[in-house]
Parts: structure tokens; C-alpha cells; sequence
């Protein structure tokens, strides 16, 4: 079931785990369940930064994101950029890890206010950290076709559930000429 109307006006914010989790449902069961039953832990162990939306309209978060820091292994990528990382085995990323927008607020404007956050973050942590790209594991068909309309490109062959990614350099001048 999908929102109806056109955007919302979206407040992101840190997690808070006294706000109510236990009726979000994006319509897939691992995200929903991850949110539910671990956001709390990993953020308190800080293995996992989260972010929530908040709009007027609702008593509770109506989506949220979830952030990590790893590198991923050259190997991995099919065509290796003819950069600087050539030499690497591994390169540095920003992974995102999760993100859900409830059911009745999906096609509203909230995935994408959500990547343009995350895009604000990347940048940040690139004036401070050196990294190569913004990662994610795409969930499905649909999830891979909204990744790759903002720039993100596959870089393993799975057909439904790729990895993807979008270099930093790109990221830079999203933000930048923002």
C-alpha cells in the first residue's frame, strides 16, 4: 500500500529508541524486522548509526537509515577504476546498511530525502576519513531500479540483489552544487 499525495515535509533525526518501532513495516521483512529488533542494540553498541523520519502527519518514525564504515575487497569490483585504487586490495566505503520507508508513506518523496542525508553525511566523514565510495547490498528488483536513478551502480553480478555503489567524487559534486 502506497502513501497517497505528493512529498512531505521530512525531519531527520538521530535514533532515539524510546520512539516507537513496533508497527513500522516497509513491506519487507528483513528491513522491518532489523529496525524492530536490533536497531537499539547496534546503536547503543555502536555498530550502526540510524537515522529516523519524522513528518507531522504521524505519531511515529516513518522510516529510517542505517549507517556503517567498512572497505570492501577490490576483488569484488567487476571493472576496476582506473584510479588511484588500482594498487589497493581493499578500498574504504560508507555503508549503507539499511533503509525503510513505511508502507503508507512509500512514493512521497522520504526514500529520497533519506539519500540526500546520507549524501550530506558521506561528505562529511570524507572532509575528516578517507573513503572511496558510498556502498549498499540492494534488496530487490525494485530497490536496485530506485538505486541506480540516483547514481548507484552495480559491482557484483547478482541479478536481483547486487552490490552497488557510488564513488565519492560523485557524491562531492551532488553536495557541492547542491
Amino acid at each position: 500500500m502506497r502513501g497517497d499525495g505528493g512529498p512531505l515535509a521530512v525531519e531527520i533525526v538521530p535514533f532515539d529508541g524510546q520512539r516507537p518501532r513496533n508497527t513500522f513495516s516497509c513491506g519487507r521483512r528483513p528491513i522491518d524486522a532489523w529496525y524492530k529488533n536490533h536497531a537499539k542494540k547496534c546503536v547503543k553498541r555502536a555498530e550502526y548509526c540510524v537515522f529516523e523520519a519524522l513528518v507531522p502527519q504521524a505519531p511515529r518514525p516513518v522510516g529510517y537509515y542505517a549507517l556503517q564504515i567498512g572497505n570492501e575487497s577490490m576483488s569484488a569490483l567487476e571493472n576496476k577504476p582506473d584510479d588511484f585504487t588500482k594498487n589497493y586490495t581493499a578500498f574504504p566505503a560508507v555503508h549503507l546498511a539499511y533503509l525503510g520507508v513505511d508502507e503508507k508513506f512509500q512514493g512521497r518523496g522520504i526514500g529520497t530525502a533519506f539519500l540526500s542525508d546520507v549524501f550530506e553525511s558521506v561528505y562529511k566523514i570524507s572532509q575528516m576519513a578517507g573513503l572511496y565510495a558510498l556502498t549498499l547490498q540492494s534488496l530487490d528488483e525494485d530497490s536496485t531500479r530506485f538505486y541506480r536513478k540516483l547514481g548507484f551502480t552495480p559491482y557484483s553480478d547478482h541479478p536481483t540483489s547486487p552490490k552497488m555503489l557510488i564513488p565519492l567524487r560523485i557524491i562531492i559534486q551532488l553536495v557541492e552544487e547542491a
